[in-house]
């Protein structure tokens, strides 16, 4: 499983959120850790709370739970195993467990509770789902189907000025619509990023002015990026049509460059032909893992991400020297 692809709405189709109680205990458990917000639990939050449920981060000590949700993102993510025997059975979503779990649609049309992850003051969400490819190393097609339209930017952000937008092919979406996005955000004075990648073939004249108009960040640091892909050989060219599309629309800042990752001296050769392209720069290997178990099967990937993706030892030595 490519881990730059899946979306984080995955959800529960099995237990739903039927069963309206009163003042019942719901407890959440993600699974992946809480390194960034599980959209699927905070709107399950969301929901519970909005019918007089209370709700808590699960605890095998300390909670007293009429219903447990586990929602697990990635295969490769050991699964929560530390549950009380008194406590009932958890209803398990996501990716990590099923690929065809869903959110109940009462559910996936609820505004996330934000709450549950007070250190975080940015908005996640999508602006569409889906996408137009159909490559053999990602799930989001199988998953979530041909890409449409879900939300809009506005609502996304709930008056907060970072939006993480999670779409797998934003500029796939009809043109009107990528641009309505683009300029609401300008309007809204909105820090935006696209965190799983703009696809590059995409970029033209028209969209680059676009997007050079908007702000760009990240969650953390003041750096400014554009993420793109370049997942094989053949995105080597497309990629330096979108950067130069970017500068000549007067895009300044750095590009984030997603590399998948299956045959290491390949991949090594692709980073330096990208980084060729560029003074501004910022490669990021991507072991590939299949879907079964996420492992990584060749020890060298590791090694290649290793000193790729810590930038002060990419730029102290070469592979060569690293290895």
């Amino acid at each position: 499983m490519n881990i730059s692809l899946p979306g984080l709405g995955a959800g529960f189709v099995q237990g739903g959120a039927g069963g309206i109680g009163s003042n019942m205990n719901i407890s959440l458990i993600d699974v992946d850790s809480h390194n960034f917000p599980n959209l699927a639990l905070m709107k399950i939050s969301a929901w519970h709370k909005a019918h007089g449920d209370t709700v808590d981060w699960y605890s095998p000590l300390f909670s007293n739970p009429d219903k447990i949700y586990a929602s697990k993102v990635f295969t490769f993510t050991p699964d929560y195993l530390d549950y009380n025997p008194c406590h009932p059975q958890p209803i398990k979503g996501g990716t990590g467990y099923d690929i065809a779990s869903k959110l109940p649609g009462d559910v996936d049309a609820m505004q996330p509770d934000y709450t549950i992850y007070p250190q975080y003051d940015h908005a996640i969400g999508f602006l569409s789902r889906g996408c137009i490819r159909n490559c053999n190393f990602c799930l989001v097609r199988k998953k979530e189907g041909y890409i449409r339209q879900y939300s809009d930017i506005e609502q996304v952000a709930q008056g907060r000025k970072m939006v993480v937008l999670m779409d797998n092919n934003f500029l796939a979406n009809d043109q009107d619509f990528v641009r309505d996005q683009l300029e609401k955000s300008v309007y809204l004075n909105l820090k935006i990023d696209f965190n799983q990648g703009l696809d590059c073939r995409l970029i033209n004249e028209d969209n680059a002015q676009w997007l050079a108009k908007c702000k760009w960040g990240i969650v953390t640091g003041s750096n400014i990026y554009i993420r793109f892909s370049c997942d094989h050989n053949e995105m080597i060219e497309p990629c330096k049509r979108a950067m130069n599309a970017m500068r000549k629309a007067g895009f300044t800042g750095k590009f984030f460059v997603y590399l998948l990752a299956k045959d290491p001296v390949e991949t090594l050769d692709r980073m330096k032909q990208v980084l060729a392209i560029d003074q501004k720069i910022v490669p990021f290997v991507m072991p590939f893992r299949d879907f079964g178990d996420g492992e990584i099967q060749n020890p060298e990937l590791k090694r290649l991400a290793r000193w790729c993706n810590m930038v002060s030892i990419r730029k102290s030595c070469s592979f060569e020297e690293y290895r």
